[in-house]
């Protein structure tokens, strides 16, 4: 199993700190209180919460399409468009390994790419990443981070980010923050919507995603976009078609 450590970056939703302290042979445990959300804040956090109310088999599929430019896949070549179809099914909580906590896993599958498996763990008010897995490709198919990571939580500003990845040696990285909270309209309807920002490298390439989290249902909508230094090698858009989540 592949562990892929990261550096932590801003973990916005702070919980209650405990202090510790002897006075001779008693010892006092001391529970400090979390400060005191501003009103608009707390009910921004209260509609975002649960995060994703989930049960096992709820499913959502996509429209996936990519976009190549001309030029790319050969000299002279014309723009090519391929269109797909994605679905995520929740398979429940899974141990992935002996010494590794459960963790939420959905099925990613498409015809175009071998069978995924994204590993999360899902609380009532954030969502952290833990890897991913293709089942196909045995123990070299399997990525853990060795810490959570922090995706989403319930309450999310415009400014806020919420984690940097460095992994492979600092080869890859990866950073989100909050862009804005907007609506977005995709094939399945209309959605409130947290719009993130994820920026980095794979080596040389550059790496720009889009991301539109909706709370209580969950990602409806991405943007990828691939770069090799300001050339655009190719841009892929996926989009919600229909959902069981939350009882749509």
């Amino acid at each position: 199993m592949k562990t892929i450590t990261y550096l932590p970056f801003v973990l916005a939703c702070m919980v209650p700190l405990a202090a510790c302290r002897k006075e001779g042979n008693k010892e006092e445990t001391k529970t400090e209180a979390a400060p005191e959300l501003p009103a608009a804040v707390k009910e921004l956090v209260d509609e975002d919460t649960p995060i994703l109310p989930l049960k096992k088999g709820d499913s959502r599929v996509y429209k996936v399409k990519v976009e190549v430019p001309p030029g790319i896949t050969s000299e002279g070549s014309a723009a090519v468009e391929l269109e797909d179809e994605m679905e995520r099914v929740y398979l429940g909580k899974m141990k992935i390994g002996d010494k590794e906590p459960e963790v939420d896993v959905f099925e990613v599958t498409k015809a175009s790419a071998p069978v995924e498996r994204e590993l999360v763990e899902i609380h009532d008010n954030r969502i952290l990443m833990r890897g991913s897995l293709i089942p196909s490709a045995g123990d070299d198919g399997i990525q853990w981070f060795g810490s959570p990571v922090l995706f989403v939580f319930a309450g999310m500003r415009p400014g806020q980010e919420t984690a940097k990845l460095s992994v492979q040696e600092g080869t890859r990285h990866r950073g989100i923050q909050v862009v804005a909270r907007e609506n977005v309209t995709v094939p399945a309807g209309e959605f409130p919507a947290i719009r993130l920002l994820m920026t980095g490298n794979d080596g040389e390439f550059m790496l720009r995603k889009t991301i539109w989290f909706s709370p209580r249902t969950g990602i409806v909508k991405e943007e990828k976009n691939r770069y090799a230094g300001d050339k655009l090698l190719f841009r892929e858009t996926t989009e919600l078609l229909k959902t069981t989540v939350g009882g749509q």
